[in-house]
């Protein structure tokens, strides 16, 4: 199972770069994936990753509309925070499926 749960979240992290590249914005992105980042790993309920959650798919949103474009050290940085909210967003009671289903909303 523990497998399964670091797959999915490696392939969630593909589907939000490659939503990623494409931006001039993207320290924009950064920035806030950084806040979401600390607020979804000091979240120690599944009400508080519920809320992580609509930010984030917010962020993934924005991220959609404006086709952004990020250089190299920006695209690592999107995709490492990525994966740390998605395992804290786990961690607190959130489905890798529930994430996933959220995610091809923007696909």
């Amino acid at each position: 199972m523990k497998i399964l749960k670091h797959a999915t979240i490696i392939m969630l992290v593909a589907i939000v770069m490659s939503m990623a590249f494409g931006c001039k914005k993207s320290n924009k992105y950064v920035d806030q994936l950084s806040d979401i980042e600390k607020k979804a790993c000091a979240c120690t309920d599944r009400k508080c990753a519920d809320e992580s959650l609509k930010d984030f798919m917010a962020v993934v949103a924005d991220m959609k509309k404006t086709q952004i474009k990020v250089t190299n050290d920006d695209g690592q940085k999107l995709g490492a925070q990525t994966a740390n909210i998605l395992k804290c967003m786990v961690k607190n009671g959130i489905s890798p499926i529930t994430i996933q289903q959220e995610l091809q909303k923007y696909k």
